[in-house]
C-alpha cells in the first residue's frame, strides 16, 4: 500500500514538473515574442519564436504536448498582443501534426529535421492566420502575403530553430518525466 502511494506521488510530482516547465518556458517565449520580436521587422516579416518552440517541442515530446503548448501559448500571445482570441492557438495547433513526420526520422539528433518541419509549419501557421482574417471580413491578398511575409518568415524561423531546438532538447532530457511501470 505504501509503495503504491509513493509511486502515485512520484507520478503527480513529475506531472507538475511538466506543468511548471511549460508555464515558465511559454511565459518567457510569449513575452519575448510579444515585446522584443514584435519590433523586429526585416524584409516585411517578423520571426515567430512561439511557432518554433511549439513545433520543436512537438517533435521532442510528441503530438499531445505540442497541442497543449500550442493552445496555451497561443492564448497567451493573443491576450498579450491584442489579437482575436484563439487565432494563434488555432494556427499553432494546426502545425503540431507535422511533428508526426519526424517519428521515424532518418536524421536522428540532427538539426535538419527540425529546420525542415519549422519551414513547413511557417506557411501553415500564416495561412491559418490569413484564413481567420478573411473569415472576420478583412480583405486578404493571399499571394502577396505569402511571398512578402510568410516567405521571409520561413528563413527567420529556420534560423531561430538552430538556437531553440538544442535548448529545448536539453530541457526535455533534464526535466523528463520517466514512465513508471506497475
Amino acid at each position: 500500500m505504501a509503495k503504491a502511494n509513493r509511486r502515485r506521488t512520484l507520478t503527480i510530482r513529475r506531472g507538475l514538473t511538466n506543468v511548471y516547465l511549460m508555464a515558465v518556458v511559454l511565459t518567457l517565449v510569449v513575452l519575448v515574442q510579444a515585446t522584443l520580436l514584435a519590433r523586429v521587422r526585416l524584409i516585411g516579416a517578423t520571426p515567430n519564436l512561439l511557432l518554433v518552440v511549439v513545433v520543436c517541442w512537438s517533435l521532442i515530446r510528441g503530438l499531445y504536448d505540442g497541442l497543449v503548448w500550442g493552445f496555451v501559448g497561443g492564448l497567451a500571445l493573443d491576450v498579450l498582443a491584442g489579437l482575436p482570441l484563439g487565432t494563434s492557438s488555432l494556427a499553432l495547433m494546426a502545425t503540431t501534426p507535422l511533428a508526426g513526420l519526424g517519428k521515424n526520422s532518418v536524421f536522428p539528433g540532427s538539426l535538419t529535421l527540425p529546420i525542415l518541419l519549422v519551414a513547413l509549419a511557417t506557411p501553415v501557421y500564416g495561412w491559418v492566420v490569413l484564413l481567420s482574417e478573411m473569415i472576420r471580413g478583412i480583405p486578404v491578398d493571399w499571394l502577396a502575403s505569402t511571398v512578402r511575409i510568410i516567405g521571409p518568415e520561413i528563413a527567420f524561423n529556420a534560423a531561430l530553430t538552430v538556437i531553440a531546438y538544442p535548448a529545448l532538447r536539453w530541457l526535455a532530457t533534464h526535466y523528463r518525466p520517466t514512465q513508471m511501470e506497475w
